[in-house]
């Protein structure tokens, strides 16, 4: 069963980050490498073989600013340090449905973007492009497209945004890998027209790697259909 069907069948308004990348990856978003925990040993394990440094966050549907709520920790070098976070993450979150503890392997780059996917009334879904990160609703630099988006409107959403040129050969940065961009950005809009239930889908911050590859490190996938 899909991962929404699954979601909706136990009356759940978003799914937790770990499904969200799940399901987008599943659609062509190259997501961080990471895995859900439910104890301290399986987090210890996880990062081991993912490679240090990691982070850890709580997960959970109910879950939409982890950040802000002090529910991530970043830069964790060993297990000890794993092991800590972990009981750290557990007990702040007391009394809200934990679907585990995700351990993610950090992701390093200079360039942040955003994917999204949106309702406009009477149109559709639409898909979203944008500079990501924590400036980007101050920023607001966007280019939209309605589902499906065509190779080439994709590859026009890069070369509209005002902040175009951060995503070329910048000060020994190599240029975005556009053609798995292009992809990300197809591929999102057919994950909004093959599952009419989600009515949001937010993946910021996507990290450019100095090599151009891209990495989504956080994403949130909200039910509810087209309002």
């Amino acid at each position: 069963m899909l991962i929404v069907d699954k979601a909706l069948e136990r009356g759940r308004g978003a799914l937790n980050e770990y499904e969200s990348k799940c399901l987008v990856a599943g659609y062509g978003v190259p997501v961080a490498a990471e895995r859900l925990c439910a104890d301290p040993d399986a987090a210890a394990q996880a990062a081991a073989e993912l490679g240090f440094p990691v982070a850890l966050k709580a997960c959970s549907h109910e879950l939409r600013h982890k950040k802000e709520l002090g529910l991530v920790i970043l830069n964790l070098g060993d297990e000890a340090a794993v092991r800590a976070a972990f009981g750290q993450l557990t007990e702040k979150a007391l009394g809200m449905e934990l679907d585990g503890i995700l351990v993610q392997a950090m992701a390093s780059g200079e360039r942040e973007l955003l994917l999204g996917i949106s309702h406009a009334p009477g149109f559709g879904p639409c898909v979203t492009l944008g500079i990501g990160g924590i400036f980007a609703e101050v920023l607001r630099d966007v280019s939209i497209r309605m589902a499906p988006v065509a190779p080439a409107d994709a590859f026009d959403m890069m070369d509209t945004l005002r902040g175009a040129a951060l995503l070329g050969a910048l000060r020994g940065l190599a240029p975005v890998d556009r053609k798995a961009l292009a992809a990300a950005i197809r591929g999102l809009g057919a994950c909004a027209l093959e599952n009419p239930a989600i009515s949001e889908i937010d993946i910021n911050p996507i990290i450019i790697r100095s090599d151009g590859s891209l990495c989504a490190v956080d994403a949130l996938v909200i039910m509810g259909g087209a309002s």
